[in-house]
């Protein structure tokens, strides 16, 4: 009897890849690499920000599609008797992503969507504001008094940061409220 081992087709470097990952990733590098070469042509001080984001974006993208190309996960262990609590984080997300139904993805993208229509219309504060009041209320069941100081923080932060100290314009929707 041989003791090399024997490989299977479930062995190949392709199978060990984590697919999900790789198609995400190289979305993400994409749009990342756009939204850099659009704010390439836009003034200095306008593209400062934008360009220091999108870069660290097709930077991090660039260096997550390589380790998942050529550093791909290790074959499939043998099952154990371990607990589910003790599971690696990567096989508990995929579960709990699994469990989501139909409704749990239509709510999700029903309140992003919902946020991007907001702020295209009446701009970025209007938007904030109502969504994180209606998210934090009604989402997430929290009391009215963390929802007042949560909001007021959120909207001075962005506020300080964006109009103060960057003195960068926000988007003001349609009736320009920013």
């Amino acid at each position: 009897m041989s003791t090399e081992a024997v490989h299977t087709a479930n062995d190949s470097w392709w199978h060990r890849v984590n697919k999900s990952d790789l198609i995400i990733t190289v979305l993400l590098l994409v749009m990342f690499a756009a939204a850099f070469l659009t704010a390439a042509s836009w003034p200095a001080l306008a593209a400062h920000f934008p360009l220091g984001v999108s870069g660290a974006g097709v930077l991090a993208s660039a260096i997550f599609v390589v380790r998942v190309l050529f550093f791909p996960r290790k074959a499939d262990a043998p099952k154990t008797n371990i607990p589910d609590a003790a599971k690696p984080m990567a096989d508990q997300e995929y579960e709990f992503f699994r469990s989501l139904t139909l409704k749990d993805w239509a709510n999700a993208i029903g309140w992003l969507g919902g946020f991007f229509v907001f702020l295209a219309v009446f701009g970025i504060y209007v938007a904030m504001i109502v969504f994180t009041v209606a998210y934090l209320r009604f989402q997430a069941d929290k009391s009215w008094w963390f929802t007042a100081i949560y909001t007021a923080a959120l909207a001075g932060t962005i506020y300080i940061t964006f109009e103060v100290v960057l003195k960068l314009p926000l988007p003001g929707g349609l009736f320009g409220l920013a």
